[in-house]
């Protein structure tokens, strides 16, 4: 396959033609190595043997990730194409790297499907998720396909590089610092509800689907993050309530999130009323990223944040004690915390 093959219309999934059981596991793994060999050349021997293998620069440290996407939970069929699938499960694993701080180099890919799946749909997967590598500066090195008896399985492994010491982590926080956010909060949680819910969208509503759907992930936000100094942080994926749990909890702090600091749509507010903190506190998917720094290093940060990025908004900060309020305002009324929907097994 050529680049050119990324730019034939998409299809939709169950469109007909053969399947994974009639083209059989060898022509599909030799299609998908054509696919992948579009993706930057990063890597000393790349998708094709057994193995990738790959040659890190000196002085830096490796920052793995994995992350899957499973039919029937993260998606349905009629939601989205095939290419935007692949995409869009290459983007939800870099959110992993952006979180970091990282440099993403290279990825894995894991297909599982039944042999019913259209084989044309499995390449439609793969050259989406390796047209988000290319965005990404990304080599794609390899992966494993296998049938299953179940729902469609995509599962991605990615790999980064870091300075050594300058990462965001969760334990790096301290009681005084201040929360920054990137971007906008609740959108892609507001998609999620309306494709839930089904009917006609508006081109607002277009919008937060398109949000879910084609999420982004932070690498130059990150890199900026760490570049700046900044040593406590994460993304976003299951919300920014869970994130923070998880940062005070891991920096032996607590925690406040002020709602009126919240970077959301006015139309997420008048749409959703009294639920607008549950999409944009509890709802996740966002792939943000969160932030803390010691307030003196605010003004700076945000004087030297380039206006190419999303921008940071102060939504918050750490405290002595534990867990997570929820406050309408800095100094302001406890609120009970929003419902949370990105909890696995819950």
């Amino acid at each position: 396959m050529t680049l050119e093959a990324d730019l034939t219309p998409e299809r939709v999934f169950d469109q007909g033609g053969p399947t994974l059981a009639d083209t059989g596991e060898q022509a599909l793994l030799r299609a998908l190595t054509d696919i992948a060999r579009t993706s930057p050349a990063t890597l000393a021997i790349g998708s094709g043997d057994d193995a990738a293998v790959w040659s890190p620069m000196p002085g830096r440290d490796l920052a793995v990730s994995q992350d899957a996407l499973v039919e029937g939970v993260d998606f349905r069929r009629w939601w989205i194409t095939p290419r935007r699938l692949g995409a869009r499960a290459l983007t939800v694993a870099l959110s992993d790297l952006a979180g970091m701080g990282a440099t993403p180099v290279w990825c894995s890919a894991t297909l599982c499907a039944p042999p019913e799946t259209g084989f044309d749909d499995v390449l439609e997967i793969q050259r989406g998720l390796c047209a988000a590598a290319i965005a990404a500066g990304c080599a794609v090195a390899g992966g494993d396909v296998s049938a299953i008896d179940g729902p469609l399985v995509i599962d991605i492994v990615v790999g980064g590089t870091l300075v050594p010491g300058a990462v965001l982590r969760r334990d790096g926080g301290h009681p005084g610092d201040v929360v920054v956010v990137t971007g906008a909060l609740g959108r892609a949680a507001a998609g999620l509800r309306l494709l839930l819910d089904g009917g006609e969208l508006s081109e607002q509503e277009q919008a937060w689907v398109d949000a879910q759907l084609s999420p982004v992930a932070r690498i130059a936000e990150g890199l900026q993050l760490v570049s700046s100094g900044v040593r406590c942080g994460g993304d976003i994926s299951d919300g920014l309530l869970i994130e923070l749990e998880r940062i005070s909890d891991m920096s032996r702090c607590g925690a406040e999130i002020w709602l009126d600091r919240l970077p959301v749509e006015p139309a997420l507010v008048s749409d959703f009323g009294s639920a607008w903190p549950d999409l944009a506190v509890g709802g996740g998917e966002d792939f943000e990223l969160v932030a803390t720094l010691p307030r003196e290093g605010l003004a700076g940060l945000l004087a030297s944040w380039p206006s190419t990025l999303a921008p940071l908004t102060v939504v918050g900060c750490l405290r002595e004690g534990s867990g997570v309020a929820v406050l309408d305002r800095e100094g302001g009324a406890s609120l009970p915390p929003p419902r949370t929907t990105s909890r696995h097994f819950s």
